[in-house]
């Protein structure tokens, strides 16, 4: 079922009319001039911008009561460090499944603010509530040209809704909270170049590099390309397309080529599969489904019952096919491998909003006060539980690091191995990682949401990452260091060095025990050379494919057709 939706007269909403005069005991207290002033369109989001801060800095205060919320900050952290201290190319000093630009945010500010102390991370905590609040203005203006006054509201719920997960999803500095202002930038874009046609094509190839710059922070951005490509198609048909298509590709194909092109379509698209296809049990991905997305529509039922209860008595508008196209989309991306980690979610929640507000305004604003108060009661709950949120791995993270620290040197940083799916070591401790791989999910083929009893063989092939850490040690032998601790955060995990031979003989022959905190092992480096020699012998396997082949090529050369 369809509906036509009746064109929206713009309300009063933030450049409508003032409000009227104050009267009474009020009116004692205000000039008439300054009432005046207050009530400019420039006054009225100079009030909503300050709201929006305050609302998402009482939602995002217990971001700065931990250290790392979840392994990806910690991962970002020691990636910014590698960059600030390393010269060369992102997926050459330090590897990611990710897009660069996030990284070199993080490397930014400690450029700027410096990377001594953890501190320092105060200021990407800041800077998280910052984008939180632009994504909340551009909602805000998204809803308001669509459905005047009530604009506002979307905004508003998107804040309180973003708190609304588990503490480690939602007071992360995360790259789906950075990503999520270029989304929403595209889509005001597109939306605007359907109103501006004088100005469409520059406003769509603007909504393209959004895009774009979106898919540069997390790949699954990409998909609001469905939306802005629908809407360049329908307002503009080829010309739109022919304006926004090398508008997203052209900013992603540069960025390739500063880091380098192979590396970058290797590990940001070609060589994800394995980690796409590491998918566990149906029951594991279930349960991990219905748990974060559950999570995430209690927080935000209000807005989830108001489109429900507005779909089911009205169908879905036609003026808000582009929206829900939007939410299609966001979906897919929050699908893709299968995960569903609970930040994931947090790609949906703008169209969810931007939907929910619709509902609210064509229901006569009823229940616009019920909407916001259950949402901000979650929000307030959500914001209890992450105040008292229990002990986590990062709290053990600092321990193991306190001692990592003291084993090296007060002030000495050396290059050290963490086997463990979490690099917050590295940063809380000062140590350099030894290898641009730095979690055993890259060395072992191991992912965090994919099969969690049993990890693939090891592959020795000249772009397997265990035959890169090799090559990794052996440079740094050959400028005179080597890793000197080597740190096992594995306990009960299948990637275990007892359970991986070549990790197994690394440890057992060539290191000796040196200390544990709770299941967390710290060795030493007893034997330099030995160590050499096994990191030849895995780039010397890694390599024999190679000049098998070239071997081969040699005594059969290819044939002229």
């Amino acid at each position: 079922m369809v509906a036509t939706d009746a064109h929206t007269q713009s309300g009063p909403g933030l450049n409508g009319p003032p409000d009227p005069e104050p009267s009474g005991f009020r009116r004692l207290w205000c000039s008439a001039r300054f009432q005046r002033l207050w009530n400019t369109p420039q006054a009225s989001w100079t009030r909503v911008v300050l709201l929006f801060f305050a609302v998402a800095t009482i939602t995002h205060l217990p971001a700065f009561s931990r250290t790392f919320w979840n392994p990806d900050e910690g991962f970002l952290a020691t990636q910014a460090r590698a960059l600030n201290t390393e010269n060369g190319q992102f997926y050459q000093i330090i590897v990611d499944r990710k897009p660069p630009l996030l990284p070199y945010v993080y490397a930014w500010v400690f450029r700027l603010v410096g990377d001594h102390g953890l501190s320092t991370l105060v200021v990407i905590r800041a800077l998280a509530i910052c984008v939180h609040v632009v994504t909340a203005i551009l909602i805000t203006q998204i809803a308001k040209r669509r459905f005047g006054r009530h604009g506002v509201w979307a905004g508003l719920l998107y804040l309180l809704g973003s708190a609304g997960l588990a503490p480690e999803d939602s007071q992360a500095a995360s790259f789906e909270v950075f990503m999520l202002p270029w989304t929403c930038a595209a889509f005001l874009l597109a939306d605007s170049a359907r109103r501006h046609p004088r100005r469409a094509i520059p406003l769509l190839g603007g909504s393209g590099v959004a895009v774009a710059l979106a898919t540069l922070t997390k790949q699954t951005a990409g998909v609001t390309m469905l939306p802005v490509a629908w809407r360049a198609w329908k307002d503009q048909r080829w010309k739109g397309l022919v304006t926004i298509i090398p508008a997203f590709v052209l900013p992603i194909v540069g960025v390739a080529l500063w880091v380098g092109f192979g590396d970058f379509f290797f590990w940001v698209f070609t060589g994800n599969s394995g980690y796409l296809t590491s998918l566990g049990s149906f029951s594991t991905i279930m349960a991990r489904f219905w748990g974060n997305f559950g999570i995430f529509a209690g927080a935000s039922a209000a807005a989830f019952l108001a489109i429900m209860y507005m779909t089911a008595r009205n169908g879905i508008f036609k003026a808000d096919a582009d929206l829900w196209l939007w939410l299609a989309g966001s979906a897919i991306g929050v699908s893709s491998g299968f995960h569903f980690f609970g930040h994931y979610f947090l790609q949906m929640l703008p169209p969810i909003v931007i939907l929910a507000t619709g509902a609210l305004h064509r229901n006569g604003s009823r229940l616009r006060w019920t909407m916001l108060g259950v949402t901000a009661t979650t929000a307030t709950l959500f914001l209890t539980l992450a105040f008292t949120w229990p002990r986590t791995d990062m709290e053990h993270d600092w321990e193991v690091a306190q001692e990592v620290q003291k084993i090296a040197g007060q002030g000495h940083s050396e290059p050290i191995i963490v086997w463990g799916m979490d690099p917050s070591i590295y940063f809380m401790s000062g140590q350099i990682p030894a290898s641009r791989f730095i979690t055993a999910g890259f060395l072992s083929g191991f992912a965090g949401g994919g099969d969690q009893e049993k990890v693939a063989p090891i592959v020795y092939t000249p772009n397997s990452p265990i035959v890169g850490m090799a090559q990794d040690i052996l440079n740094l032998q050959k400028k005179g260091q080597e890793p000197e601790l080597f740190v096992d955060d594995s306990w009960g995990k299948p990637y275990q060095p007892k359970d991986i031979g070549v990790i197994s003989d690394l440890v057992n022959n060539y290191y000796t025990f040196k200390k544990g905190v709770d299941h967390t092992f710290i060795w030493q480096l007893k034997n330099p050379e030995g160590l050499r020699v096994w990191a030849q012998t895995i780039v010397d396997n890694g390599m024999q494919d190679v000049w098998d082949k070239n071997q081969w090529d040699f005594l059969n050369p290819p044939t002229d057709n």
